[in-house]
């Protein structure tokens, strides 16, 4: 039998060894308009699948920037402590994903040892279009113990929670809600700190 020289074995080796270390790189996340124009693309060949795959990415990438805008414009009230809840991207994942489900972002004020609120924002929801028959319902709110406080175009229904608490949600375009639950403060001092001016400044980043 007839042995490689060895420079040709060394050469085969050399070669396997390189085509064992081959590695992949890790698959780079489109941007927004690379989201978008693989969708136009994929749906106009009739890759449907390829395009909806794409849209959801689009979404993702929106509720992000959708989630600091809106985390800006909520207030900052001199004296109290900030916590913000950390983005799930599973959720984000499912709500990119599914109908009928919008972006739900959760922000915790302290100070002192008594003092509280509690801020969740339901954005982009058509599920809220159902709690708007309650806004407009002034009776029913009245006989729970509410009442409705106007903020422009938007309604908003404030009412006691427990025995040193108040509630307040403002519904925004029948698909945004704000609710605001608060311990240790007055509903005059919660109204103060969740103003006109608050309502305004969210108007750009939840939208119509």
């Amino acid at each position: 039998m007839r042995l490689l020289p060895l420079a040709v074995l060394s050469a085969i080796l050399l070669s396997s060894l390189a085509i064992a270390q081959t590695r992949t790189a890790p698959k780079k996340a489109p941007t927004l308009p690379e989201a978008l124009d693989q969708a136009t693309k994929a749906a106009e060949s009739e890759q449907y699948g390829t395009a909806i795959a794409a849209l959801q990415a689009a979404i993702k990438l929106l509720q992000k920037k959708q989630r600091v805008a809106i985390l800006a414009s909520l207030p900052k009230p001199q004296g109290w402590e900030i916590q913000d809840d950390e983005p799930n991207e599973a959720t984000d994942a499912l709500t990119a994903g599914l109908a009928g489900i919008g972006t739900n972002i959760q922000r915790r004020y302290h100070k002192a040892d008594d003092k509280s609120l509690t801020v969740d924002v339901m954005a982009n929801s058509p599920m809220l279009q159902m709690i708007a028959m309650l806004f407009n319902n002034p009776a029913m709110i009245t006989a729970e113990g509410g009442e409705i406080v106007q903020y422009g175009a938007h309604k908003a229904i404030l009412k006691k929670s427990g025995d040193n608490g108040s509630e307040l949600q403002i519904l925004m375009h029948e698909k945004h809600l704000v609710k605001v639950t608060a311990q240790g403060i007055t509903a005059e001092e919660l109204l103060q700190i969740f103003d006109q001016a608050f309502v305004d400044r969210m108007e750009k980043p939840l939208g119509k």
